[in-house]
């Protein structure tokens, strides 16, 4: 009996002095301006196969900075939508290659304002 005592208290001490830390760690905020030249690289490696002054009449010109502003600054600018889309006749670009890195670039570059 003394030792199921011992044991019980024993077993008591022990989990009563484990304790789990929590490590704060503090979350920067990301403090970094995005510019159209630090996303022109990935619009022009996935986007400008397809949306190119010399392309269908129909299709968006991304060729600029000028002419990306000017469809994000249009009532029907999708482009957030389209980038998050899995629908792959409505998600930009269509192959959904486009790295979720880069895809919050664009994405953290339209927020902040899309300045030049």
């Amino acid at each position: 009996m003394r030792n199921i005592l011992f044991l019980s208290a024993l077993s008591l001490l022990i989990l009563s002095s484990c304790k789990k830390e929590e490590i704060v760690e503090p979350i920067e905020p990301n403090n970094q301006t995005l510019s159209y030249n630090s996303i022109k690289s990935i619009i022009e490696s996935n986007c400008l196969g397809c949306h190119a002054s010399n392309q269908n009449a129909y299709i968006v010109d991304l060729t600029s900075y000028n002419h990306v502003k000017s469809y994000l600054d249009t009532e029907n600018n999708s482009m957030i939508d389209r980038l998050n889309s899995d629908n792959e006749f409505y998600r930009m670009p269509p192959s959904g290659n486009l790295s979720d890195a880069d895809k919050q670039q664009l994405i953290d570059w339209i927020n902040s304002g899309y300045s030049e």
